[in-house]
């Protein structure tokens, strides 16, 4: 009788829980639901971070792998739940760097050595310049991205305690492609993005403008050749076997975003790939450079950059002449008190009607990872930004003799981004990013691995002899 009462008691206990959660839910969805309107996204925001809150508490690290096979196609979805400056997107960047703060704080000190020796100075500069910042809350913001950039090449190494394990992530990126090429399709068929008319036809498929999806084909088109020539077991064999149409494929979908700093990235790849290890390739990437320029849309885009370079009276500039002209107003601006610290972080987006010429009152970005940062955090950031990307490659160098190609791929990626960083607002493509970000913390972590799995069987040896 004793445990019945006990049991029913028990039972009635958690559903009055359960009906003061229903109630208090419900009241702050009504509010909230008030306050947005019909902004229905931000409304379904609120169970999905009930639902990734809970999963979080039980598993961190199966939820981290459901978000990387699925970050490169939600950028839509993401989007349709802001609310002003906050949504789920902020929570996923939130939990990423929560992750990687445990981590740091619970792991080895190899995590710790490589974060003091790539992104710690470069984010102690980015945090300082939040307090110079003149939208100190959009600064926050952007730190906090940067933070995450950051974050996501902590939990790569994290991850990554054996070949498998680098096996096991490496296919979910990979993976990741699938919904994104699927999409394209409908994107053609909807006619691309349109943001002018000049630049015609693009697509842009789940991410939110033509040059994110191009930049993320490249990585892919990369990854995916690497896999195909060492024939990577961890994928398995009918995917391999398909690699080449499905490399065919995306270099086809990255034809049709027309960014160019892209095709140049993965010309680059191959060329520079073809000179070093198989010269036969230079035949190959001849016969694709003739059969592109015999296709009116690519020759156009690419002669477009020999018309309107200069300013007269009304005439419309190029988009890299636009670019040099914002450049040039934005470092002519500047004075040289600012030059070792900058303005703040997002500075040059919120003052840029104060300098740029062509701006019309409208606010635009730098179009360039080196002047924004020059801009924003002066000379001090701009060179610890340089530097973090230096010793990463002078961290995987060490270990070209043993993976020649695993180590050329990613030191190319990092080539890849210094080239488009160039020319394009590539600090606020996150979801990109994160995977080229994950991808070169992956591969360093599983050399390291490598190394000491060598020094083991080395040392056992000598002491069996």
């Amino acid at each position: 009788m004793t445990k019945y009462v006990s049991s029913s008691t028990s039972t009635l206990f958690f559903i009055l829980i359960g009906l003061f959660v229903a109630v208090f839910v419900g009241i702050f969805v009504a509010l909230f639901g008030s306050t947005v309107g019909e902004h229905y996204g931000a409304l379904l925001a609120l169970p999905a971070v009930m639902i990734i809150g809970i999963w979080f508490f039980f598993d961190r690290y199966s939820l981290l792998f459901i978000i990387l096979l699925s970050r490169a196609s939600i950028d839509m979805i993401l989007e349709g739940t802001r609310f002003g400056n906050f949504g789920l997107g902020a929570v996923l960047n939130a939990l990423v760097i929560i992750i990687a703060l445990i981590a740091i704080f619970e792991k080895s000190t190899l995590i710790q050595k490589t974060i003091r020796q790539t992104w710690m100075v470069f984010l102690g500069i980015a945090f300082v310049s939040v307090f110079l910042s003149p939208a100190p809350l959009v600064a926050v913001k952007s730190f906090l991205v940067l933070l995450s950039y950051a974050s996501i090449f902590v939990i790569s190494i994290v991850l990554i305690k054996s070949e498998e394990d680098y096996g096991r992530w490496m296919r979910a990126i990979f993976l990741s492609s699938v919904i994104p090429v699927l999409y394209a399709f409908v994107d053609i068929a909807h006619g691309g993005f349109r943001s002018q008319e000049s630049e015609g036809f693009r697509i842009s498929s789940t991410f939110a403008h033509p040059n994110i999806f191009a930049f993320y084909l490249v990585l892919i088109i990369s990854m995916g050749f690497f896999v195909f020539k060492t024939k990577a077991t961890y994928m398995p064999v009918y995917m391999r076997k398909l690699l080449p149409v499905f490399i065919l494929l995306l270099l086809g979908l990255l034809v049709l975003t027309k960014t160019r700093s892209a095709w140049a990235s993965c010309f680059a790849f191959f060329a520079i790939y073809a000179l070093l290890y198989e010269r036969k390739y230079l035949l190959y990437i001849l016969l694709a450079l003739v059969l592109a320029l015999m296709i009116p849309e690519i020759r156009d885009r690419l002669t477009n950059l020999g018309q309107g370079n200069e300013v007269v009276n009304y005439s419309k500039l190029n988009s890299y002449a636009w670019r040099k002209q914002i450049w040039h107003d934005g470092l002519s601006f500047m004075t040289p008190s600012h030059y070792f610290f900058g303005y703040g972080l997002e500075a040059f987006k919120e003052r840029s009607p104060d300098f740029f010429t062509m701006s019309g009152g409208a606010k635009s970005g730098a179009h360039s990872v080196f002047v924004q940062l020059f801009f924003e955090t002066g000379a001090l950031g701009l060179l610890a930004y340089i530097w973090l990307h230096i010793k990463m490659v002078t961290l995987l160098v060490p270990f070209y003799k043993k993976n020649k190609l695993m180590i050329f791929t990613i030191v190319m990626f990092i080539l890849e981004f210094a080239f488009e960083a160039y020319a394009d607002n590539m600090l606020s493509y996150l979801s990109y990013i994160w995977y080229l970000w994950f991808v070169i913390g992956a591969t360093y972590a599983v050399n390291i691995v490598k190394q000491h799995k060598y020094v083991d069987e080395s040392s056992k040896v000598v002491a069996n002899t």
